[in-house]
């Protein structure tokens, strides 16, 4: 349960009466108003209960501030919100338990005065070893201040070993539920790093400090100056160079300035491009990165019909992410593309300097960008984040003549979707005989474009958009069959082993019902059921032993599978040993899956972890866990790119 004793400082009111709203399940005490905010003891007020939560009281003359005690229970369960199949996203109004404490302002612990900014000191008395964590600055055990306006309110309180060192951009903390010094000092010294990056490329780090914090269910939530991962989340070898920085970086996007989520999320597109996106370009992976970018918003926004970037406010699912990350990811390189490196950080340094600790939405970060290049960006914002959908290309006939000394190269560019066109700047990059390579853009504002350049060199080839900078549809010559086009499908059947033992047949089915509930469109059956795969549609065939394995294990016409073993480019897996699951494209161009668990026991843990591996072609797994040890995509063919033509042959 849950005791406060709260001294408010009263916000402006108007005709002399205040309102605030409480969790309903809290049970509100006395009220009394003070004319000194340390005063023991002030005048009762009378307060009205309206109902749900709400209260309305007199302000009296002289009282500034108000003395407002109430106690109660807030244990609301945990809901699954995603809507996506095999992914829980869990999340919870607010809860007090045994097994831990998550309050914020989804169920009102303190009271809210509408929607207002505010600053506050917390202490708090826990049981016997527990510590509580809160934003701001931590002033001894269990006692927290922070002086810049928040939004919100956080409370999280468990049994924590805590960890703490300090940098030169703030303390850095970490808040286990078990004892492991060798996994706080990574995180310790991954916060360091990451603070001083980010520092160095937006300003100043807004807070006191940053912590991570061990949640006692799975998540992945950033909060103002911590982060609360799950413990098995946390304990991902790769999380701290991937999801751990995009979380330090909402404390300057997010939780350092806030959204104005009426007028759309700006804050997770920006945070994936400068965290996720940023740290594989350092790789030399950000063309890989974001064509997967690109590779999900096909496979999920597109044919779930896409709505507008400005309507983002949340994830809840693959659909929702492919647009409110992916999308407003690449909307951001290709602006970073346009203004340049010193014009795009010096746009980010002055929106963070002048909406720090404020809302802030699509519009005030176009104002800071237009002061910082000096260029109108209205056009490229309209466009971008009020336009569903996104454009098609075609490369029409391309021809290169030899001119006296010279060649010249004559193409035309089109824009094919059914909607009006975009305007784009569309990279080329053409590669030339004497082994150089031109990079040229083509401005591409109507249906068509004509282009033209001369070299001195033989052109030997020429690709549109070879590196993904473009925010576009991609052709499906361009993406490797991967199981997200299977957890994107709309349609899909799933079919069972009916000879299958009766343990694995089970595991199988129980996987089924559990991927097929949040999609209408998929319907579960047995291989004794059908005459013939269907026609359309997505499938799964589940099981070694069902009777349709070796018409999925076909790829380009020719099987899969070698002297028992399934072939996976280049390596052989056995079935006995391996849990293998490998995506092929039917006859319809729609994903044909098959997963084989090794063992029973290996299901389960299949069924949690292969919506997380959509990026994939083909894996294998060991063990009942089960662990990964193969994973990859198949090559795509570059002779069948329409984006891609050879000059010379």
């Amino acid at each position: 349960m849950l005791k406060v004793d709260d001294r408010v400082t009263l916000p402006p009111g108007s005709n002399g009466r205040f309102r605030f709203h409480l969790y309903p399940g809290l049970q509100l005490g006395r009220v009394t108003g003070l004319t000194e905010p340390e005063a023991a003891e002030g005048v009762p007020v009378r307060v009205h209960a309206l109902g749900g939560g709400d209260y309305e009281g007199l302000r009296l003359d002289g009282v500034r501030w108000l003395r407002i005690r109430y106690q109660g229970t807030i244990r609301q369960a945990l809901n699954d919100i995603s809507d996506s199949p095999g992914k829980r996203q869990q999340w919870t109004r607010g809860w007090i338990g045994d097994d831990g404490v998550f309050l914020d302002g989804a169920a009102p612990w303190y009271p809210r005065f509408g929607d207002q900014l505010l600053t506050f000191d917390l202490r708090v008395q826990a049981p016997p070893g527990w510590r509580a964590v809160s934003q701001g600055q931590p002033l001894g055990d269990n006692h927290w201040r922070e002086t810049h306006p928040q939004d919100d309110i956080y409370l999280i309180a468990n049994y924590f070993r805590v960890y703490q060192q300090s940098t030169p951009n703030g303390l850095a903390q970490v808040f286990l539920r078990q004892l492991d010094p060798v996994l706080a000092q990574r995180y310790l010294d991954a916060t360091q790093t990451y603070l001083a990056l980010y520092s160095r490329l937006l300003g100043p780090y807004p807070y006191a400090k940053f912590a991570l914090v061990e949640n006692f269910w799975e998540s992945g939530y950033g909060m103002p100056s911590f982060t609360l991962l799950g413990p098995q989340v946390l304990r991902l070898p790769f999380i701290i160079h991937s999801a751990y920085p995009h979380e330090i970086l909402h404390n300057w996007f997010g939780n350092g300035v806030y959204v104005d989520y009426a007028r759309g999320n700006w804050s997770e597109g920006l945070t994936t491009y400068l965290a996720d996106h940023f740290l594989k370009a350092q790789q030399g992976q950000g063309a890989a990165y974001r064509r997967e970018a690109l590779q999900r918003y096909a496979r999920y926004a597109a044919k779930a019909g896409a709505f507008p970037l400005s309507h983002f406010t949340a994830r809840h699912g693959d659909a929702s992410q492919a647009i409110g990350y992916s999308k407003a990811m690449m909307v951001f390189h290709m602006l970073h593309r346009r203004l340049g490196d010193e014009a795009f950080f010096a746009g980010l340094r002055r929106f963070v300097r002048d909406y720090r600790f404020k809302r802030a939405s699509y519009s005030d970060l176009q104002h800071s960008w237009e002061q910082a290049s000096g260029r109108p960006l209205a056009r490229f914002f309209d466009q971008w984040l009020e336009r569903p959908g996104a454009p098609r290309l075609a490369l029409g006939k391309v021809t290169v003549k030899r001119i006296g000394g010279q060649y010249r190269l004559d193409g035309v560019l089109r824009q094919t979707q059914a909607e009006p066109p975009f305007e784009l700047r569309v990279p080329v990059v053409i590669q030339l005989t004497d082994g150089k390579m031109r990079h040229e853009t083509i401005p591409l504002d109507g249906r068509s474009q004509a282009f033209h350049w001369v070299f001195e060199s033989q052109p030997l080839s020429l690709a549109v958009d070879p590196d993904f900078d473009l925010f576009r549809q991609l052709d499906p010559a361009e993406i490797p069959m991967t199981l997200s086009a299977f957890f994107g499908s709309e349609k899909a059947t799933l079919v069972l082993p009916a000879q299958a033992p009766e343990p694995i047949r089970q595991g199988y089915a129980a996987l089924a019902r559990d991927w097929a509930a949040k999609r209408p469109g998929w319907r579960v059956t047995t291989d004794a059921d059908l005459d013939r795969l269907p026609d359309s549609g997505a499938i799964l065939v589940l099981g070694w032993q069902n009777r349709f394995r070796d018409t999925v294990l076909r790829r380009y016409g020719k099987s899969l599978l070698q002297d028992g073993q399934v072939s996976l480019a280049g390596q052989t897996v056995n079935a006995d040993k391996f849990s293998i699951v490998t995506a092929v494209t039917g006859p319809d161009q729609q994903p044909r899956i098959l997963l084989t668990a090794s063992q029973p026991a290996a299901i389960a843990g299949l069924a949690r972890k292969l919506p997380h591996y959509g990026k994939y072609s083909y894996l294998a797994f060991t063990g009942a866990t089960p662990d990964i040890k193969i994973k990859g995509q198949w090559a795509v063919s570059s002779a069948a790119n329409p984006y891609r033509r050879m000059l010379v042959r």
